[in-house]
């Protein structure tokens, strides 16, 4: 299963797939997305700087569509209860859907490639306000993705 769920311990891996499986619709798509890098700006010392973020094990998402609406997905943080984004599926004239979703908006959202199995998230929020607090940080992050099959 993809290198343990990249490189997840097979215990954990396994929790989570069968978590994933567990609560997914029938006949769903299911992907499990793990964060590999995450980079941005704060502002520290009186001045916004470039920084990397450190997130030991990496921010963990489940990816799901439904039977019902193949084209529509939704984005989960795992153990988290509430849905981060909706995504869509768009499909080209031809009716070919593209290989990749768009989810959430301009500000804050991730596009994930459906054939290459990786994601970039986006948080722009905090840099264009000038929000000097130190607690709300523009965020690059990006990661890969295993298909779940139940």
């Amino acid at each position: 299963m993809r290198r343990a769920l990249l490189s997840c311990g097979a215990p954990i891996a396994l929790a989570l797939s069968l978590c994933v499986a567990i609560n997914s619709p029938a006949n769903a798509e299911t992907l499990l997305c793990v964060q590999e890098v995450a980079g941005g700006l704060k502002f520290l010392d009186g001045s916004w700087r470039g920084i990397q973020f450190s997130n030991p094990g990496g921010s963990q998402y489940a990816i799901t569509s439904t039977a019902q609406e193949p084209n529509k997905y939704v984005v989960k943080e795992l153990g988290k209860s509430f849905e981060m984004f909706t995504c869509e599926r768009y499909k080209l004239a031809s009716g070919q859907a593209i290989s990749r979703l768009y989810c959430g908006g301009p500000a804050w959202g991730m596009v994930i490639d459906l054939e290459k199995l990786r994601y970039v998230e986006i948080y722009s929020h905090g840099y264009i306000e000038d929000d000097q607090s130190g607690k709300n940080t523009p965020l690059v992050g990006g990661g890969k993705c295993s298909v779940i099959h139940p």
